[in-house]
């Protein structure tokens, strides 16, 4: 290469500022001198950390709306019945924990942008709406932590042996123990000897942190395990030891500095998350826990004001069983028992899941016999009940909406919105005789939503702007038949 050459090509970085420079002394005089000496904008410093621009809001017509069109998109595929779901609050990431002892993580957006399709095969299975797939990001298994014990060799022993301390497991099964005298026992994370191997368990519920820092996964054997999300994803750093059976049941504080825990062994606890300790045992269940949600603090009536529709009361909260109980708790009296919400007469035992309304003035409980009771919460009262068609099979699960009016009841033939406010033949009262509507006794009170049939669907979520729905089916360890899907809805008002 020639000495040309080489100066040319030291200089290359140089060249468009001479060029530059050649073009701005063809300029007016007075325009150069301005620009050269006018100050450089500087940017104003803050120390004020940055924010997240996330609108959380809800749209007013979600609230005013007389019902919702929810259009499913998208089919999570599943190889096993999906016992549990979370989510971040802005529906950034998706996390479903099923019966093989794996939790999923799903690009939710990029799910409903149309990122993946399914295929012919995988589309004979749903509806036609039903066209994307889910964006799998990755996954992680929930493993069992074994309990390790440190024990010190007697003197004896030492002197003739020369041993050091050594530590024994000791493992931990699920069996049904009375709960009356329940001692916390908290142990950091311990790693497994290479002759151990990892026993994954279904994770039979599962909560994530807002932002996805954290989560908490049950575990068959009672453990709670609390894992990292955003880094060293499903890394387990502590474990919440009380529980005697599986954790059916896991819900985060208000303020995300406790967790509610229930279990199959009828106890339930709230947890300090920053010692591992337990803070308080509500008992009073006798049977295996099925539900627990804290109190709304929303007013359908300021349709007007931007309103955050997932806050919650941290005082106020309730849990169901599997033999149909409801009981209300109020984190500020320790020593008040819980409000009883008894069974209605003709009622058979069995409650999987309820939910409070929009504004927290009434709870909703699906019943084995196919039925949805009303209850008023501030006078403990059965307000009616709302019954299924013929043959729907028990209600697994129940959600509202914001408006006030519309509800969803999940049963095995379908997923229906309902309409409270419309008095029909399927609504009935506790005092046995049906009250007939001003209109037809012939009207439909719901709709039917597209995609589930034929399953029991374990849980669903709706977003804080009540502008997307999940819905997953599985049995959640109990009786029920498990279609492996996992559908994401579109949901619309219709003003």
């Amino acid at each position: 290469m020639s000495s040309d050459e080489d100066e040319l090509d030291l200089n290359e970085a140089s060249t468009p500022q001479l060029n530059t420079q050649a073009e701005d002394d063809g300029m007016d005089t007075e325009d150069t001198t301005s620009v050269r000496n006018s100050p450089a904008p500087t940017a104003p410093r803050t120390n004020d950390p940055p924010q997240r621009l996330i609108d959380c809001t809800l749209n007013r017509h979600s609230i005013t709306c007389k019902t919702y069109d929810c259009v499913p998109l998208v089919a999570a595929i599943h190889p096993a019945p999906i016992y549990s779901v979370a989510a971040t609050r802005c529906f950034r990431w998706v996390f479903t924990g099923s019966d093989d002892g794996y939790v999923r993580k799903w690009d939710f957006f990029s799910s409903m942008n149309g990122k993946t399709a399914l295929t012919q095969a995988q589309r004979h299975q749903h509806v036609d709406s039903v066209t994307m797939a889910g964006v799998l990001s990755s996954w992680f298994e929930n493993e069992e932590q074994p309990n390790i014990i440190k024990t010190e060799p007697s003197e004896q022993q030492a002197s003739s042996t020369n041993t050091t301390p050594t530590t024994t497991t000791t493992p931990t099964t699920p069996q049904m123990t009375d709960t009356s005298n329940i001692v916390a026992s908290t142990s950091t994370v311990a790693t497994t000897t290479m002759n151990q191997q990892p026993k994954l368990s279904p994770v039979y519920s599962m909560e994530v942190q807002s932002e996805g820092l954290w989560a908490l996964l049950g575990t068959e054997s009672g453990n709670i395990n609390l894992v990292t999300v955003r880094h060293d994803e499903g890394k387990c750093h502590h474990v919440l030891r009380s529980h005697t059976a599986p954790v059916s049941v896991l819900r985060v504080t208000p303020g995300e500095q406790g967790v509610i825990s229930g279990s199959w062994d009828k106890s339930v606890l709230e947890w300090d998350l920053n010692t591992g300790s337990i803070v308080r045992s509500y008992s009073g269940h006798s049977s295996q826990i099925s539900s627990s949600s804290f109190q709304p603090m929303f007013d359908p009536s300021k349709s007007d004001e931007n309103q955050e529709w997932d806050q919650k009361n941290p005082n106020i909260f309730m849990t169901t069983s599997f033999d149909g109980q409801c009981f209300i708790w109020d984190r500020r009296e320790p020593e008040k028992d819980a409000t009883k919400l008894g069974l209605p007469d003709r009622t058979p035992p069995w409650c999987l899941s309820a939910c409070w309304s929009a504004d927290g003035s009434k709870i909703y409980m699906g019943r084995r016999n196919g039925q949805v009771d009303e209850w008023d919460f501030a006078s403990q009262k059965l307000i009616r009940s709302f019954r299924m068609p013929a043959n729907s099979g028990p209600v697994s699960y129940v959600a509202s909406m914001p408006n006030g009016k519309n509800i969803i009841c999940a049963s095995n033939d379908n997923v229906r919105l309902w309409n409270t406010e419309i008095e029909s033949s399927f609504t009935i009262y506790p005092e046995g005789g049906d009250k007939t509507s001003k209109s037809s006794s012939n009207t439909i009170p719901f709709t039917i939503l597209p995609g589930h049939h034929g399953g029991t669907i374990s849980h669903i979520v709706i977003d804080a702007t009540c502008r997307y729905m999940i819905t997953t089916s599985g049995n959640r360890g109990w009786d029920g038949i498990s279609t492996n899907a996992c559908l994401f809805y579109d949901i619309t008002a219709n003003v």
